[in-house]
């Protein structure tokens, strides 16, 4: 599989008249090489494993905690073991490979990080190649969209799972440990970021953190969450009302899933994501209530959020191949909260649902 990758990699050196590219990030690593770190092990811990890609050469640069990891996940690749940092190792390996212009991705990259390289190689050009490296990951193959299915499949049974698992008088902190609990125990490498767990009026908070808060009846209860199956990520919301809820709470929900369901149906090939946020906003608005300031949706792959963006500051044209998520909201602070995402693939035909637990808004407790 990552034969082509690199083929497209190496096409970016003549490109760009590269000489050589460093692979920082971790989603990259493994998406070129097999060689699997977690969002913790990225270039911010230390010198934990860089690829280094040349014309003829491909080299994995690990410290000993991860020299024989690498050598089983990427058998084509050279592993060279690390002892110091990067402005100590990459130079003598740059002289060897006469590389004059190395490719690097400024995103991942600490400042510190690049510009002791540049003092310890002063001879090699280095540039940034970020924008570059986007489109190799932003179309996902069908094994890609299968990995992702699957994910979002498991995310569907936690979910069912949850529902009659959370009761009130239960804390945020409590289901959140019970649905990590659900994915590892069922397959998942792990989660696909903190869940978010909210009950009540904490629900206004997009991103906001699970709590000792209990969950009481006369409110919401907003789960955000997502896992990892085979290195891909799945990533949903459902908002459950927890008892009886007010009127004002219940057309609210109606409205977050009507806008929903009208950007599902508008997702098209050659539509632009702006458009998409521009419908949902719409029926949200027309509830007489300020719509989500956060992006309609985003994309998700090797990584929780990736490109395209759909957002109305920002133009991306949808592709066949593209996976994202929709999922507009209404927050009112002090007083409740109301996302519903899911996460669909772009085909010829349409979106396709990757998620499929029920969006109609249901009771517990």
């Amino acid at each position: 599989m990552t034969d082509g990758r690199l083929s497209a990699l190496r096409a970016l050196l003549d490109e760009r008249d590269l000489d050589a590219i460093l692979i920082s990030r971790s989603a990259n690593k493994r998406y070129y090489s097999g060689f699997r770190l977690g969002d913790a092990e990225g270039p911010t811990s230390g010198f934990a494993g860089t690829l280094l890609l040349t014309r003829d050469a491909n080299l994995i640069l690990a410290d000993s905690r991860y020299t024989q990891q690498a050598a089983g996940e990427a058998p084509d690749w050279e592993v060279i073991a690390t002892a110091g940092p990067m402005q100590d190792e990459i130079p003598p390996l740059l002289l060897r490979h006469e590389i004059q212009a190395l490719g690097m991705e400024a995103a991942v990259v600490t400042h510190a990080d690049w510009a002791a390289l540049a003092e310890a190689a002063p001879g090699v050009e280095l540039h940034a190649i970020d924008d570059e490296l986007v489109p190799m990951r932003i179309l996902k193959t069908a094994d890609e969209v299968d990995a992702i299915r699957r994910a979002c499949s498991l995310t569907d049974d936690c979910f069912a799972h949850l529902v009659d698992f959370t009761r009130p008088g239960m804390t945020e902190r409590e289901v959140a440990l019970e649905l990590e609990r659900y994915v590892r125990m069922n397959g998942a490498e792990g989660l696909a970021f903190e869940p978010i767990v909210l009950a009540g009026a904490r629900a206004a908070m997009p991103h906001g953190r699970p709590s000792e808060a209990v969950i009481e009846r006369g409110n919401v209860l907003l789960i955000d969450f997502g896992c990892i199956v085979e290195g891909y990520r799945s990533d949903m919301t459902r908002t459950l009302f927890v008892g009886d809820v007010s009127g004002d709470i219940r057309r609210y929900h109606d409205a977050v899933r009507e806008a929903q369901q009208a950007a599902i149906d508008a997702v098209s090939v050659g539509v632009n994501g702006q458009e998409l946020d521009g419908i949902a906003r719409g029926r949200i608005e027309a509830e007489g209530v300020e719509a989500y300031a956060h992006g309609l949706g985003h994309g998700i792959g090797l990584e929780t959020h990736e490109p395209p963006r759909l957002r109305k500051s920002e133009a991306y044209t949808l592709e066949v191949g593209m996976v994202f998520s929709i999922e507009p909201g209404i927050y009112l602070p002090g007083n409740t909260g109301i996302r519903i995402e899911d996460i669909v693939a772009l085909e010829e035909s349409g979106a396709r649902l990757l998620t499929t637990a029920p969006r109609v808004p249901l009771v517990i407790g």
